[in-house]
């Protein structure tokens, strides 16, 4: 029995894994924040803490995560 796979190789197939890729980009780059500031000693509210979660805009990330590496409190990053 042939199984259809066009599905796989489809622009809406593509488009999901580019999003996926993304999202576990962002994910990783947001860890990389949070370490950072513990290693640090700089702690995060559940605020600053869930708006780190759930952005997914990779310059803003990279933007926190270079600015992790010099800040003295939290709010440097997210004020």
């Amino acid at each position: 029995m042939d199984t259809d796979l066009s599905f796989f190789r489809s622009e809406s197939a593509q488009r999901l894994r580019a999003q996926g890729v993304e999202q576990g980009v962002a994910q990783g780059i947001a860890r990389s924040v949070l370490t950072v500031l513990t290693g640090r000693g700089i702690e995060l509210s559940a605020a600053q803490r869930e708006l780190l979660a759930e952005t997914v805009d990779l310059d803003q990330l990279n933007t926190w995560l270079m600015q992790a590496v010099t800040a003295t409190r939290a709010g440097e990053l997210f004020d």
